[in-house]
């Protein structure tokens, strides 16, 4: 089993590289990947870069180069859904592009032509234990939802308001529909994990300067409890 982990900003992995065994390195079209293993599971590691296209390029150079079994989406979002706050975690059970917008052409917004869908399913194990592990961090609550994927940092009421009434979205980033995106072009199962450093309201750009750093060492905490979990299962 080799995990692949993508993250936008070195901030958000950076705890993660200290773990790697062995570790090894490489670049690829900007983008810097960490390889080798974490307790017995080979990992590969990677800072995609900010936003869509980096996202996408990153996970279809991880694919075809290094060849996980399973890649996961981790770092920060903005929270949408009623309750959560700054620090909570997010869990995606779905995926969607908000910012993907034929309806002109007559189609819904955020369908997504070629793979006909506007939700793109993550994997359900992977949700599971992803939850599992994030509910072992205390203090914070969790959440399975859809997290929503756009070229925008979200941080006033219209933009949170038009994620929440079309796409039913618990978190907002810039990364994670585009990687459940390649992944499932490329049947590769995917998860997207997401700790909340701001609420994508007009608090956000101070939230995450002040909270990113905190909420992203909390996302590596659960995936280095979901590595273990991932282990004692293949026992």
């Amino acid at each position: 089993m080799k995990i692949g982990i993508i993250a936008a900003l070195d901030l958000e992995i950076e705890k993660l590289k200290n773990q790697i065994i062995g570790m090894t390195k490489s670049e690829t079209a900007t983008m810097k990947f960490y390889e080798g293993k974490i307790s017995n599971t080979d990992i590969v590691a990677a800072v995609a870069g900010v936003g869509k296209v980096n996202a996408a390029a990153c996970t279809q150079t991880m694919i075809l180069k290094h060849s996980p079994d399973i890649i996961i989406n981790v770092g920060v979002a903005g929270g949408l859904a009623e309750g959560l706050n700054v620090g909570d975690i997010v869990v995606a059970e779905s995926v969607a592009e908000h910012d993907m917008d034929t309806t002109v052409c007559g189609e819904p917004l955020g369908f997504i032509s070629g793979i006909e869908l506007i939700n793109i399913p993550c994997d359900e194990n992977i949700t599971k234990l992803l939850c599992i592990s994030a509910e072992k961090l205390s203090g914070v609550n969790v959440k399975k939802g859809v997290i929503a994927s756009g070229d925008q940092f979200i941080h006033t009421d219209a933009q949170r308001a038009r994620i929440i009434d079309n796409f039913h979205a618990a978190a907002a980033e810039m990364e994670g529909a585009s990687i459940g995106h390649v992944c499932y072009m490329n049947g590769v199962p995917f998860g997207v994990l997401r700790a909340l450093s701001d609420t994508a309201d007009n608090s956000a750009p101070v939230s995450f300067k002040t909270f990113a750093e905190k909420a992203s060492h909390n996302s590596i905490i659960i995936i280095m409890e979901f590595i273990k979990i991932m282990e004692e299962t293949r026992k």
